[in-house]
């Protein structure tokens, strides 16, 4: 396997002085670090699913509008 700063992605060249935890697009061409990514999906789901049942049960669109906000907010 050849070392990150070689390996190029699908988002183009490596542009980060410093990796924090794992080499990029190690796993996959598509994702720079695939764990640390499938690690914040716990982040990601259960407010994506709130919103969704939240269409669902036909509730205000404040509720759709807080759960995507967590999304967001969970993120930075």
């Amino acid at each position: 396997m050849a070392p990150a700063a070689d390996r190029e992605g699908y988002w183009g060249p490596t542009t980060s002085t410093l990796d924090w935890c794992e080499e990029n697009y190690s796993v996959t061409w598509y994702i720079a670090e695939f764990w640390n990514t499938v690690s914040n999906l716990i982040m990601i789901i259960p407010p994506m699913f709130g919103a969704v049942q939240s269409v669902r049960d036909g509730l205000e669109k404040r509720y759709i509008a807080s759960y995507l906000a967590l999304t967001e907010v969970l993120q930075i």
